[in-house]
């Protein structure tokens, strides 16, 4: 899964990159074209990315104020938060409170997810002979 987390990042900055020069390919011009697309959009890459990076890391919390965070998780809000903020910088993008929303949403339910989905794992691994 470390793998797979790390070529899905890697693909992640590379589209934002492509973005942030202004040259949109088809597949996003198809995507704004649709009604909250792009807000599914972010919803859904900014949640894949916490998914796997939490999986390769084997869904880590530590602890802040008693409450439990996953680290993958905290890393890509923190990754997204500046991202978004860094848009004010490039003349072809719009920093946008909605995709950061939608960055959020995602993160936390693909996160709840991975660490439902580790629980899982590790709770039939013990069960199995």
């Amino acid at each position: 899964m470390k793998r797979i987390a790390i070529l899905y990042s890697l693909f992640i900055i590379c589209l934002i990159i492509v973005a942030d020069q202004g040259h949109y390919n088809y597949v996003l011009k198809q995507v704004h074209a649709i009604p909250y697309g792009d807000k599914v959009g972010h919803f859904i890459l900014m949640g894949l990315l916490a998914f796997v990076i939490n999986m390769g890391l084997n869904c880590a919390q530590f602890s802040w104020k008693n409450i439990k965070l996953l680290k993958g998780s905290v890393f890509v809000v923190t990754f997204v938060t500046l991202e978004e903020i860094s848009q004010y910088f490039f003349p072809n993008r719009h920093f946008d409170m909605g995709d950061l929303f939608s960055d959020y949403l995602g993160i936390f339910l693909f996160g709840q997810l991975a660490l439902w989905l580790s629980y899982r794992q590790k709770h039939n691994e013990k069960i199995t002979p």
